[in-house]
C-alpha cells in the first residue's frame, strides 16, 4: 500500500489521502472488480466492505491492492488513486503493452519488455526476476 512520502515528492500518502482517492475512483473499482473472476472479485468487495465498515483500514486498503493486482491494475490501489497505470481503457482488461512488476507486489516499478537492456529487470531489493503481467 502507500507509504511515506519520498522527500520532495509533495504526494499526500496518508491513509486518509488514499481513502479519499479510492472514494473519487469507487465507480471505476466496482465495474473493474465486476469483471474480474469471482474469486477476486469477492475479496475486492470485501476489502471495499471492511472499508466502508471502517475495520483495520490498513488491512483492507493492503486486501483491495492484492485484488486489484489480480484484476489486472499492475500497480493495484497505487496504479488506480494514484494513476500510475490507471485504470485499464477496457473494463476488467488490462490495455497496453506487457510490463514486468514487482515479484512481491510492494511497489509500482514496472518495466516494458522492449526498453533498453540496460534498464534492470530485477528487483533488487529483494534480489528476484521481476513478474510479467500481459494484458488479456
Amino acid at each position: 500500500m502507500t507509504g511515506a512520502a519520498l522527500p520532495g515528492d509533495g504526494e499526500d500518502t496518508s491513509l486518509a489521502a488514499t481513502l479519499a482517492r479510492v472514494c473519487a475512483q469507487l465507480d471505476g473499482i466496482r465495474e473493474l472488480l465486476a469483471t474480474a473472476p469471482d474469486d477476486v472479485r469477492r475479496d475486492g468487495e470485501a476489502a471495499l466492505a471492511g472499508l466502508r465498515a471502517g475495520q483495520d483500514l490498513q488491512a483492507a486498503c493492503r486486501a483491495l491492492h492484492r485484488a486489484l493486482r489480480r484484476a489486472g491494475v499492475a500497480g493495484g490501489l497505487d496504479g488506480i488513486t494514484r494513476g500510475v497505470g490507471g485504470l485499464p481503457q477496457t473494463l476488467g482488461r488490462p490495455t497496453g503493452p506487457p510490463v514486468l512488476v514487482c515479484p512481491v507486489g510492494q511497489c509500482k516499478r514496472g518495466v516494458l519488455l522492449d526498453d533498453p537492456p540496460d534498464v534492470s529487470r530485477m528487483c533488487r531489493l529483494h534480489d528476484r526476476e521481476m513478474c510479467r503481467m500481459d494484458s488479456v
